[in-house]
């Protein structure tokens, strides 16, 4: 992106979402900062306004072109909001004067709710933790170490680096199974959105990982997946494949500083069509696929499919109008259609000493998805793994399920959720 133009394209991820977005699908995940005293407003909008200073990209409004939505620089600013509703809901970011994102905060908390449109995970968690600076600069006069920011790395956090590590001599990758198991649960009203956390402690994890030569990524994968095994046993006569969407964080295989989506899905599976499961046998399935997904050559392939997609030619061509009203059964029955249900891991988050003390926890919500009712996100911060399920329906299965047999593990978690009865 140059700094002399004042609209910017969409990356390739960013032009899916931006045409998907509904009441339901909204595209919002949240990051969420506890602090240890009350927030005050007047402290955060002038913290967001600052950071806007240093990411000068999140200054921008989506509008809608003939045939792709862009990001537009606008000389409004964003404004602070007390949280009143469900989590990750009710943001038109099309109509107009909206921003792809909204800064909340309520009694202790400071939440940024980000569409996919914009940003992933990790350029939402840089964008948090400069809010989050400058807001204790502000309120407890934490010192700041003043940082000129050149144009040149400007450039590189909004980079498109899909296009940047492009090879159109790789064939894509096949598409996961189509016929997968989905939970056998109904959508809630519009406008709701339940979550679940589950917070246990890093070390605990680790050492049960490591009791099957796994990490906590494939550890906790393979809970889930048992866990969606064992409700189907219950629920279904017909066996069906079990398949994980995991996003990849492609910044740990290719060098780029963007702040713009630079992650593929990695769809792990289990074909329960092939008989039961042992919980062993799970974690050595995931290992073996992991290990041959988690490559540059093959993670290339991802990036060739992400691509193409974008370029293809009667996608390309149709309107923007029409993309609207036919991109979500498109991405229902290619993308998330082809999932039973995801588990994101933002991974690891470190903040500088000062901030520490002022700072209790750090979590995530996943995207709300009418393909796949039931997602989970994680992050770990200060000792602790913060796990949230994002649920469309009133039905708790797939939580209970889950939580249950990480108990049954041996692992202690204790559980919080945004609804008034458990």
């Amino acid at each position: 992106m140059r700094s002399d133009k004042s609209w910017y394209q969409l990356d390739n991820a960013g032009k899916l979402y931006s045409s998907i977005i509904s009441s339901r699908a909204t595209t919002l995940f949240r990051l969420s900062t506890t602090l240890t005293s009350p927030v005050e407003s007047i402290h955060l909008q002038r913290a967001l306004e600052l950071t806007l200073e240093r990411f000068p990209f999140f200054k921008v409004q989506l509008k809608q072109g003939f045939f792709w939505y862009y990001f537009e620089g606008t000389e409004q600013t964003p404004k602070v909001e007390e949280e009143m509703y469900y989590p990750c809901m009710s943001l038109s970011i099309k109509k107009r004067g909206s921003f792809p994102y909204r800064v909340l905060y309520f009694k202790n908390r400071i939440s940024l709710e980000l569409s996919h449109s914009m940003t992933d995970g990790t350029g939402g968690l840089k964008f948090l933790y400069e809010l989050v600076r400058q807001y204790l600069h502000l309120r407890e006069s934490i010192p700041l170490k003043q940082e000129k920011i050149s144009q040149e790395e400007i450039r590189l956090e909004t980079e498109n680096a899909f296009r940047k590590y492009y090879d159109k001599k790789i064939p894509a990758p096949r598409s996961p199974f189509r016929n997968t198991f989905k939970l056998p649960i109904l959508l809630d009203n519009k406008g709701q959105y339940h979550i679940v956390t589950g917070i246990m402690r890093v070390e605990e994890l680790k050492k049960r990982a490591k009791e099957y030569d796994a990490s906590i990524t494939i550890f906790l994968t393979a809970v889930y997946i048992e866990s969606l095994l064992h409700i189907q046993e219950r629920t279904s006569r017909r066996r069906r494949p079990i398949v994980m969407n995991v996003p990849v964080n492609m910044r740990s295989f290719f060098e780029s500083k963007t702040m713009r989506n630079f992650f593929i899905s990695m769809t792990p599976s289990i074909d329960a069509r092939l008989g039961a499961y042992k919980f062993e046998e799970i974690i050595q399935e995931l290992k073996i696929e992991f290990s041959r997904l988690l490559t540059p050559k093959k993670l290339k392939q991802h990036i060739k499919r992400s691509v193409i997609s974008e370029q293809n030619l009667g996608l390309r061509l149709m309107p923007s109008p029409i993309k609207n009203m036919v991109a979500p059964t498109i991405y229902s029955f290619f993308g998330e259609g082809n999932y039973t249900s995801g588990l994101s891991n933002l991974g690891m988050v470190h903040v500088d000493r000062e901030l520490k003390e002022f700072i209790e926890r750090i979590e995530c919500y996943p995207p709300p998805s009418i393909g796949n009712k039931v997602k989970a996100m994680l992050l770990s911060y200060d000792g602790n793994v913060y796990l949230s399920f994002g649920n469309l329906s009133k039905d708790r299965m797939l939580e209970r399920e889950f939580f249950r047999r990480i108990r049954k593990l041996g692992i202690h978690v204790m559980i919080e959720t945004n609804d008034e009865v458990n």
